[in-house]
């Protein structure tokens, strides 16, 4: 607050001095029209200025209430967007210059970015020089696709309720994933309509929501536990491993329908145990658990989340079925959120006896060396969370003007590090936790132990710029351009570099780690695809390399690579 003070004193006494000193000057001369004209145009000039129309594509019609959006990455204060007026025309004005990403969204319609060619491109990078005037960036929109379908029970009977996920193969931390880009819930007629979608080939799975499945106490239930069946996550047309299930093709503004599922009911057991609190030394009834399923790399398949309520802290998570599983504990006061973690294998029976110990995590001092100049964009962290959870609650610590920090309450297990607040052309040389090198940005931590966490960052990074041309050899707008490092260190996947081009085709790669490296573009592929060894292998031999030293920079003309998919 007094900071503000400050600056609003400071800007009062400089208005005042303005002032005093413009009529000062304005005793000795007017301004002539044409220096206030030129003064005008200067100031004109330093903004940019977009406009365009927004129409639909199969026919040309103007689409009116489109949001026109312009981002930033490194400017997340401001929000630059508009909506179109009823002839599908926009405009964005005193748009300070940059490098941008121009995005359009309409109900009904699949969002599109600037220099895309289908849904699943990058787009480009709108480049912006001081004063830039854009006519004419038009967009066309495509209608979305829609999934409709019924739920069912064993029974063959309607399932209210029921949650039902369009799923697309996409990739994380180099392996194939489904990712969820649209939900929705059955009426009571088990009907649902998965819509907004954009054409491709999609997975629908259902499963019944923990909140609506009927549970007692053991206690108070009669029969062999034998006998207990649960509904479990089911992909259309049947089966319970995606690994198994059946791709639906969707073309753009197509209605796929007749989409059904029959949920399954599998033989399923119970988790038992009691949370215990550190911090408040008792059992502790208002922690919350999340049971994450790790044998599934297919999909993040979360289930069992539920609060518990016992006064002792003790638990009972049912309807589980059999397999691998991480036991997540989340509780939280008004000042920190603790957790910890415990891995369960169910076979055929119940888990009885777990224990969840809830208390201070280790604490690990740290300190950071920088390797030339420090070089900032914004408060220096140093993160931790874990890597094996999502959610994933973690800890993080502001890195002091000595260099040093303290992060506090860190669970155990394997916990991936990360660090913001560097500029474009830093990267992280070295990490070692205690007398252990990570090559991968994961530390071990064991309770107990909190070992020193010593970065080395430099901000001599080196830099690969240029072009990309496509076949007929025309600058290539909205492609990805990576640089892979060599095999050995791919597991590090801080040192794969990453890049859309810009209307011109043109790339700017920055704080690339010293190392021998191969530069790929691609027309057509999915985000972070390049981290996969097995996509990689066909275009080994295809790439460009390079070998970069610290603060080098290199220029480079790549050609676009053709996919399966184009």
């Amino acid at each position: 607050m007094r900071s503000w003070r400050r600056r609003r004193v400071r800007a009062a006494a400089g208005m005042a001095a303005l002032l005093c000193g413009i009529g000062l000057l304005a005793q000795e001369q007017t301004p002539s029209s044409a220096a206030m004209a030129a003064a005008a145009k200067s100031t004109t000039q330093e903004t940019c200025r977009i406009a365009g129309m927004v129409l639909k594509l199969t026919d040309g019609t103007p689409l009116k209430n489109a949001t026109v959006q312009l981002e930033n990455g490194d400017d997340h204060e401001h929000t630059i967007a508009a909506k179109t007026a009823a002839d599908g025309r926009y405009e964005l004005r005193n748009v300070p210059s940059g490098r941008y990403k121009l995005k359009v969204t309409r109900v009904g319609y699949v969002a599109m970015e600037y220099g895309q060619r289908k849904p699943s491109d990058p787009g480009a990078t709108l480049t912006l020089s001081p004063g830039a005037n854009k006519e004419q960036i038009n967009f066309q929109l495509i209608p979305a696709a829609v999934i409709t379908g019924r739920i069912f029970d064993a029974d063959g009977e309607p399932m209210q309720n029921a949650v039902v996920l369009a799923l697309r193969e996409t990739y994380d931390q180099g392996r194939r994933i489904l990712q969820s880009v649209s939900a929705q819930r059955t009426d009571d007629l088990g009907k649902f309509r998965l819509f907004g979608l954009a054409a491709g080939r999609y997975f629908v799975s259902a499963l019944l929501p923990e909140s609506d499945a009927v549970i007692g106490d053991r206690d108070f239930i009669a029969g062999d536990q034998q006998d207990d069946k649960a509904y479990v996550r089911t992909y259309y047309p049947g089966a319970q491993d995606a690994a198994e299930a059946s791709e639906i093709a969707v073309k753009e503004g197509e209605e796929v329908a007749g989409v059904d599922v029959q949920l399954k009911q599998v033989p399923v057991y119970r988790i038992r145990g009691r949370v215990v609190n550190l911090i408040t030394h008792k059992g502790e009834g208002d922690t919350y658990l999340q049971l994450i399923r790790r044998s599934n790399h297919f999909e993040w398949n979360l289930g069992g989340g539920q609060q518990v309520v016992k006064s002792d802290g003790s638990f009972e998570l049912p309807n589980v079925a059999p397999g691998s599983y991480l036991l997540l504990a989340v509780w939280s006061n008004e000042e920190k959120t603790y957790s910890t973690r415990e891995k369960i294998d169910i076979g055929e029976g119940d888990v009885e006896g777990v224990t969840l110990v809830l208390g201070s995590g280790v604490t690990i001092p740290g300190y950071v060396r920088w390797h030339g100049k420090p070089s900032l964009d914004g408060e220096l962290k140093v993160s931790v969370e874990p890597a094996d959870t999502v959610p994933a609650w973690g800890s993080d610590a502001r890195v002091q003007a000595n260099q040093q920090f303290m992060l506090k309450d860190v669970g155990d297990g394997d916990d991936r590090v990360s660090v913001t607040g560097l500029s474009k052309d830093c990267y992280i040389q070295d990490m070692v936790y205690g007398e252990t090198h990570s090559a991968d940005g994961l530390i071990a931590v064991t309770k107990g132990s909190g070992q020193r966490l010593d970065l080395t960052i430099s901000s001599r990074g080196a830099q690969v710029e240029g072009a990309v041309v496509d076949e007929k050899g025309l600058p290539a707008a909205g492609v990805w351009v990576v640089a892979v490092p060599e095999e050995a260190k791919r597991t590090n996947l801080r040192l794969f570099k990453a890049q859309t081009t810009d209307q011109y085709g043109k790339f700017d790669l920055h704080g690339l780690a010293p190392g021998s490296y191969k530069l790929f573009s691609w027309a057509a592929i999915e985000n972070n695809a390049w981290q996969d060894g097995n996509f990689l292998k066909p275009f080994e031999k295809k790439g460009v390399g390079v070998e970069l030293t610290d603060g080098e920079v290199r220029t480079v003309t790549l050609k676009t690579l053709a996919t399966k998919s184009e």
